[in-house]
């Protein structure tokens, strides 16, 4: 009998705590303030997101460069093989020496005023924005990921929230860079008022260089969030 069974912990718990090899987990949410009658992907960055077509340095940016200049962000994401990258990067300082393809989150690291940021900071990749940090947030709430090369993904729940009394209509999507770019939906609630909620008994599986992101809809303007739990498992070793 195995330490999970003995311990009688759950697989996402087994998996956090590293005792499952070659199997790793993501927890990405995002927040849109201002959805209304057209689908937007629930990020900060607003709008549908748009993704880099060449990988490029990042990046960032402040509203308040007085009081968030010299802070430090941590961006994460992809290379231009899809492999995962991360670096740390200054406010209002040089770019990354890393190139990313895909950014899928930034969270800061050092404030150069109190304990957050100040104003908005953006990071830009390909004169693109691929991450937001509103005021005072500290990271960027977009839900959308890149399955990495070497990996497949396995997406365990999901749920979006709504923050007036709307109709919400929210989707999980992908894009595979195989099959022409095209969008297709693998998730779809509908709802009124309350949160969504939905665990995958047969988790929906997503391979390597997939986008993933959570699109939502209503029927007058408000704000919405959303997420998603991803467990990751690295088919090919190093």
């Amino acid at each position: 009998m195995s330490f999970i069974d003995i311990n009688n912990m759950s697989f996402g718990l087994a998996v956090q705590r590293g005792l499952v090899n070659n199997f790793s987990a993501q927890g990405i949410f995002g927040y849109n303030p201002d959805i209304s009658s057209t689908f937007e992907t629930i990020s900060s960055v607003g709008g549908i997101y748009v993704y880099p077509t060449a990988s490029s340095t990042a990046v960032a940016t402040s509203s308040n460069t007085a009081s968030d200049n010299t802070g430090t962000v941590l961006v994460s994401g992809l290379d231009a093989n899809y492999d995962q990258v991360s670096e740390i990067i200054s406010i209002g300082g040089s770019a990354s020496t890393t190139s990313f393809l895909r950014v899928f989150s930034a969270r800061m690291v050092t404030a150069n005023t109190g304990d957050a940021n100040v104003g908005n900071i953006t990071i830009t990749v390909d004169s693109k924005t691929v991450a937001y940090i509103p005021a005072t947030y500290g990271a960027s709430l977009s839900a959308n990921y890149t399955i990495p090369r070497n990996y497949k993904g396995f997406i365990m729940s999901a749920y979006a929230g709504v923050s007036k009394q709307k109709e919400l209509t929210a989707k999980i999507m992908t894009k595979q860079i195989a099959n022409g770019n095209v969008w297709n939906t693998i998730g779809f609630q509908t709802t009124f008022s309350v949160p969504v909620y939905q665990e995958f008994v047969v988790p929906i599986q997503v391979n390597e260089k997939v986008d993933i992101e959570m699109r939502a809809l209503t029927d007058a303007t408000t704000s919405v969030s959303g997420g998603f739990t991803l467990i990751l498992e690295k088919v090919v070793q190093s």
